[in-house]
C-alpha cells in the first residue's frame, strides 16, 4: 500500500470511528431521555405536576448533546487536518508506528508528529506544539490507570506553562516521541521512565 492509499485509508477509518461515536452518543441520549420520561410521568412519589419538569430536563439534555457534538466534530476534524498537511515521510512513519499500536489506538493515536510539530489529541482540545518551544519532556508512569499501563507525557514550555497527556505504554511510540523531540530540538531535556 502506498502512502496516498494509506492517507485515504486512515481518513476512512477516522470517519468510521466518528460514525460509531455518533451512534453510541445517540443511543445514550435516547436511553437517558426515556429514563427521564418514564421517571417523571410514572413516579407516584412526585407531588408536583410532572409535565413542568420534562421540558427543562430536555433542554439540559439538548445542551449537553450539542456541546458533545461540537467537541466530537472538532476532535475528529483535527485528525483530518493533520493528515492533509503531512508529507510522505511523516506519513510513512505514522503508518509504521500505527502498526505497533493496539486496535483502539491504531487510527486514533493520542499524538501525531509531523514537520517539527506534535499535535496532541484530547477530547476537549487538540493543541499543537513546535518542539523548539519545549524545554523539557517528561515521561512517567500514570498512577491513575489500572495496572499502570499508560504513561503520562508532560511538556514544559520555554516561555511559560506546561501541558500533559496520557499515551499508550507502547515502546515504539515512546521511542518515536523522544527521537523526534531530540531531532527537532537538540537542547530539550528528557526526563522520566522511558521503559
Amino acid at each position: 500500500m502506498n502512502i496516498k492509499e494509506y492517507r485515504a485509508q486512515f481518513l476512512k477509518k477516522i470517519n468510521r470511528n466518528k460514525i460509531i461515536a455518533a451512534i453510541l452518543l445517540g443511543i445514550f441520549i435516547v436511553l437517558v431521555a426515556s429514563f427521564i420520561i418514564i421517571y417523571t410521568f410514572f413516579d407516584k412519589q412526585l407531588q408536583l405536576p410532572s409535565y413542568r419538569y420534562v421540558l427543562p430536563l430536555f433542554v439540559i439534555q439538548l445542551i449537553i448533546l450539542v456541546v458533545t457534538l461540537i467537541l466530537s466534530i472538532s476532535f475528529f476534524r483535527s485528525y483530518g487536518d493533520v493528515l492533509a498537511t503531512m508529507n510522505a515521510e511523516d506519513l510513512a512513519i505514522l503508518k509504521q508506528i500505527s502498526e505497533s499500536r493496539s486496535w483502539p489506538d491504531k487510527y486514533l493515536p493520542s499524538f501525531i508528529i509531523y514537520s517539527g510539530k506534535i499535535r496532541v489529541f484530547t477530547w476537549l482540545r487538540q493543541p499543537e506544539f513546535h518542539f523548539t518551544e519545549l524545554k523539557e519532556l517528561t515521561v512517567k508512569t500514570n498512577i491513575f490507570t489500572r495496572g499502570k499501563q499508560n504513561r503520562l507525557v508532560i511538556f514544559n514550555k520555554v516561555n511559560w506553562g506546561s501541558f500533559f497527556f496520557a499515551v499508550d505504554n507502547n515502546s515504539a511510540q515512546k521511542r518515536h516521541l523522544i527521537e523526534k523531540a531530540v531531532e527537532y530540538n537538540p537542547n530539550i531535556i528528557i526526563k522520566g521512565n522511558m521503559h
